[in-house]
């Protein structure tokens, strides 16, 4: 089971904001139980954000049990990296998984890399 989302975000759109200060600012913001390294996407600076995710016990504790029978921890790395050509537009490239539960093992390892290997094939097309 994993995840896959791309979402456009606003960042700077009242003022021009370059792209490498944002990458910078991102990266020096705490990311809890994980990192912020910067990096090249399709010729573009962006962000890579990696960092595990435990569900929060004490809002599990009142909710449905189906809810609290779905929630697993999970393994999430994130992207954002600004729209090339188009000042204040940036995009966000998400995954989630829990692997096969144990974040630590192999498997779950190698479906982060396969997701890294996949945004590495990003390009821009105009048509």
């Amino acid at each position: 089971m994993a995840s896959f989302i791309v979402a456009e975000i606003p960042i700077g759109q009242e003022r021009a904001v370059p792209p490498q200060a944002v990458i910078d600012q991102l990266t020096n913001e705490d990311v809890h139980g994980g990192t912020a390294t910067k990096t090249d996407v399709a010729g573009a600076p962006a962000l890579r954000r990696a960092y595990r995710s435990t569900p929060d016990e004490e809002k599990l504790s009142s909710a449905p049990e189906a809810v609290r029978q779905a929630a697993l921890p999970t393994r999430r790395v994130e992207y954002v990296l600004p729209v090339v050509d188009d000042a204040g537009r940036w995009i966000s490239i998400n995954f989630s998984t829990p692997g096969d539960g144990d974040l630590d093992s192999e498997f779950t390892g190698v479906l982060v890399e396969l997701f890294d290997a996949v945004v590495g094939t990003f390009r821009w097309s105009y048509e």
